[in-house]
């Protein structure tokens, strides 16, 4: 078994997966808070009774476990959490790994390895040319072109950093919660008009850029006519993109199925 480990900004999430086939299945998949002073025990111990509660008792057989981190302060705790619950060094997502796939940026090291798993587990089910968007603490749009190159990505602020500025920075607007609860899309109270600015805002931006990047692939690709795939993930990604015009399917275990698919390609 091969659990998966993806530090984020806020949380960290993890996967066991099945890779002794020649398919690799997620069998239970979970998250904890990411705590920057949290010492590797605490995130063992943690991650262990997760993993028992979810197998309905049975202690999780690990014999092998990869990390994407994208908060190098946390990655010494967690990974030496990966090597207690598995009893050997975790294999770390980084730059000059097989992917698969070409990386066409000014400086393939500087891609985050959450926007790497993300594409690598992309292109496993879906068709080329590709966006794929990941909504977290920043929202994340990563292209594929049609050849099933990465060509770059655009980084936006997440939903909470916004609400967050706007409660810092304009005296008489409260902090609100974001959820999935019904939002009109004019708001007739403060809390209704800041929540329709960050969650409909968020999710026009992203139809505003599918459809800019649909124009500039169509320009360069040898399929025109080829359709668009539209992916999304992390905490926020269904419910920014239920309030889009385009349809994308979500997949929330997709960065974590990313990192599985990666171990697979470059140690069997």
């Amino acid at each position: 078994m091969l659990l998966a480990f993806d530090i984020g900004n806020t949380s960290v999430s993890f996967g066991l997966f099945d890779i002794s086939g020649d398919e690799t299945k997620l069998v239970v998949s979970s998250k904890v808070a990411l705590r920057k002073n949290a010492c590797a025990d605490e995130y063992s111990v943690l991650i262990k009774d997760i993993l028992r509660l979810k197998l309905g008792g049975l202690d999780p057989v690990i014999d092998s476990s990869a990390i994407s981190c994208v908060v190098p302060s946390a990655l010494t705790a967690v990974s030496d959490a990966a090597e207690t619950l598995s009893g050997r060094p975790p294999y770390i997502i980084c730059p000059g790994i097989k992917t698969g796939f070409r990386i066409s940026i000014y400086d393939p090291a500087c891609l985050g390895a959450d926007i790497v798993s993300n594409a690598a587990a992309a292109l496993l089910t879906a068709e080329p040319p590709l966006v794929i968007f990941d909504a977290g603490t920043a929202n994340t749009i990563t292209v594929i072109d049609g050849t099933g190159t990465l060509i770059g990505t655009v980084i936006t602020p997440g939903l909470r950093i916004s609400a967050s500025a706007l409660h810092e920075h304009a005296e008489l607007l409260e902090s609100v919660p974001i959820d999935g609860g019904k939002l009109p899309l004019i708001g007739r109270d403060t809390d209704e008009s800041v929540r329709s600015g960050i969650v409909y805002g968020s999710a026009v931006m992203l139809d505003g850029y599918v459809r800019n990047i649909r124009e500039t692939v169509s320009k360069t690709s040898d399929r025109p006519d080829a359709k668009l795939g539209l992916v999304a993930t992390g905490e926020f990604g269904k419910l920014i993109t239920d309030h889009c015009r385009n349809k994308f399917a979500y997949d929330a275990s997709l960065t974590i199925k990313g990192i599985a698919a990666l171990y697979r390609k470059n140690t069997k």
